[in-house]
């Protein structure tokens, strides 16, 4: 157990901190595609990425651990001292990625669409 800690006292606290963060975030957006996959077509990716803009998307705040807080701590920081610029440039990182997500996310079924689409072509030209 004293080798554990001692191991364990080694490694940064950032280096921490950043592991957890991007760990919990991956079990989140795993467990939430596990439940969006049983949504409606549209609404389940959509509520995906939403997921995923406002576990994801880095602040703009300044200050010691802002490189590995989230862009909605940065938003519930600005509402909760009223500075409305940092509100609306945190909101903004956030509606970018989500922005960014959508457009992926309809070039992606379109090419799935049409990958489904040439595969039932060639099956029905098979038989």
């Amino acid at each position: 157990m004293e080798n554990l800690m001692t191991f364990l006292e080694s490694i940064p606290e950032n280096t921490i901190a950043v592991t957890v963060y991007l760990l919990g975030s991956l079990i989140i957006l795993w467990c939430w595609y596990e439940i969006a996959k049983r949504l409606p077509h549209p609404l389940g990716g959509v509520s995906w990425i939403v997921v995923f803009a406002i576990l994801l998307t880095p602040t703009i705040s300044e200050g010691h651990n802002a490189g590995i807080a989230p862009a909605t701590f940065g938003l519930l920081f600005g509402v909760l001292t009223k500075e409305m610029p940092l509100v609306w440039s945190n909101l903004s990182a956030i509606l970018v990625v989500i922005g960014l997500g959508l457009v992926v996310g309809y070039f992606w079924s379109k090419y799935s669409q049409r990958k489904a689409g040439l595969a039932a072509k060639n099956n029905s030209t098979a038989l």
